[in-house]
């Protein structure tokens, strides 16, 4: 690094290349893009400069209570340098990678400064210089702007649950969804010059994964069910409409996660990374496959409906079970209510993404991915209920459980504690927090606790990634 650098500046962005890299993304190696592109930027763009410091300092605070000041300070120093480039876009309006990246570093970190930051200013910005950026780029992405997207994707995925206007951030994740469809992208820096028709081994995303897709249709899920929550509480006579338009939408993005295949391990390369598997990364992206799913059946209850006619009306069903479903439905399928065998259809889920994220060793590098659905699925540990029949879906058959609520939530709890120590942001133990209220409230048995009107209604909002 120059030398012209001062004791301070040097000592956080050595702590930036030391330590915040290995908390930034699901693995860290030498050709972790969190470590090569901020390195090539960060010396001729103050916003990328000013950023990689105070997202140091900001996560130094949690030991060094001292630094807070000093992270807040290269914040607003950083956010500063950032308005400025964007009041000079009104001559070009092509928005640079380095702008990109600042106001994707800015979003992501906003939580380590301040757990109930979730940096909405930022997210409503970047939409528009996402459309600018993109729009100036050719159908073909190379590397860099790959991980740059990437990013993006994630950033606005975990965001979708707790900040901004849902209805218009589902809308410009549909965009983004589409256009993302279309682009051919690089993703190893060999391919940049090269557009070859054959499949190529890839580099995963140490936030992404395997698949932009994946997030995309997650974060659909987030703001359809922060949508359906603010739709439950209107009047239901000026609602009608907008639940129709709502469930239509959530049956569209249940498809999208189905149609969602796993890649196969031979097409990625190794990340380099001794703690980091490909195929760990792999499991983490079907573990939010699968929390997307239970999420959306959680607030649209009557997509799960929709197989009961299949599955009970079959040639192997007996006149009883017939009968007995008739007698439900009449009082359960004309509501978006859980019926018995759903709730144990979905406490099974949750133990599934469970098992999921147990099968990756602890010392994985994925863990800084793991919150959000490990925090889905545990709002599921509960006790099973009594039920008419049993459900299987016809697209995700699953084991029953024999594990108890309280062995799952040990283990959940066992992790995030693990988690907060080695990450030390205060988002980690936020999660726990929600979760220990919401296992209160199931237990109390008056109803299932859904979490997000609980973080909503108690302002326990962050940033869950």
């Amino acid at each position: 690094m120059p030398k012209q650098l001062n004791d301070e500046s040097f000592t956080l962005i050595q702590h930036y290349f030391t330590r915040v890299c290995k908390i930034a993304g699901c693995f860290d190696s030498d050709i972790s893009p969190f470590r090569t592109i901020p390195a090539a930027m960060m010396f001729h763009s103050r916003p990328v400069f000013l950023l990689l410091q105070a997202s140091s300092a900001a996560q130094l605070s949690r030991q060094q209570p001292t630094m807070r000041y000093k992270a807040l300070s290269l914040q607003s120093e950083a956010f500063s340098a950032v308005r400025n480039e964007i009041k000079n876009l009104h001559s070009s309006m092509i928005v640079s990678d380095e702008l990109m990246l600042s106001c994707i570093i800015a979003g992501l970190t906003s939580s380590w400064y301040d757990v109930n930051d979730l940096g909405l200013s930022h997210v409503l910005g970047s939409q528009f210089l996402l459309s600018l950026w993109l729009a100036s780029k050719k159908r073909h992405l190379k590397y860099q702007e790959t991980s740059i997207l990437g990013a993006y994707v994630y950033w606005l995925a975990i965001s979708a649950f707790v900040t901004g206007d849902p209805r218009s951030s589902f809308d410009f994740q549909e965009w983004l969804h589409e256009t993302v469809g279309k682009l051919s992208m690089s993703f190893d820096s060999l391919q940049d010059h090269k557009e070859s028709q054959l499949p190529q081994r890839i580099f995963p995303h140490p936030l992404t994964g395997f698949s932009m897709q994946t997030f995309i249709c997650v974060g659909k899920v987030g703001s359809l069910c922060r949508s359906a929550h603010t739709e439950a509480s209107l009047p239901s006579s000026t609602t009608s409409d907008q639940q129709e338009r709502l469930e239509k939408q959530a049956a569209s993005v249940e498809a999208e996660l189905f149609k969602m295949s796993q890649p196969r391990l031979h097409s990625f390369q190794d990340p380099h990374d001794s703690q980091t598997a490909v195929e760990e990364i792999l499991a983490v992206g079907e573990a939010y496959r699968c929390a997307g799913l239970l999420q959306l059946y959680m607030s649209f209850p009557q997509l799960l409906q929709n197989y009961h006619q299949e599955y009970v009306y079959n040639e192997d069903s007996s006149w009883e079970e017939q009968f007995l479903f008739e007698l439900t439905s009449q009082e359960f399928l004309s509501t978006a209510t859980l019926i018995p065998s759903h709730h144990n259809w979905l406490r099974r889920l949750a133990f599934h993404i469970l098992s999921i994220l147990e099968s990756i060793p602890p010392s994985s590098g994925t863990r800084v991915l793991q919150g959000l659905p490990a925090l889905i699925a545990a709002t599921w540990f509960v006790d099973p209920v009594e039920e008419d029949w049993s459900f299987e879906h016809p697209s995700l058959p699953l084991a029953i459980s024999s594990r108890s609520k309280e062995e799952g939530r040990q283990v959940v709890r066992q992790g995030l504690r693990m988690h907060e120590q080695y990450v030390r942001l205060q988002q980690v133990s936020r999660v726990l927090e929600i979760l220990e209220e919401v296992w209160r409230r199931d237990d109390e048995g008056v109803g299932k606790c859904d979490w997000i009107v609980l973080v909503a209604s108690k302002g326990l909002q962050t940033l869950y990634g």
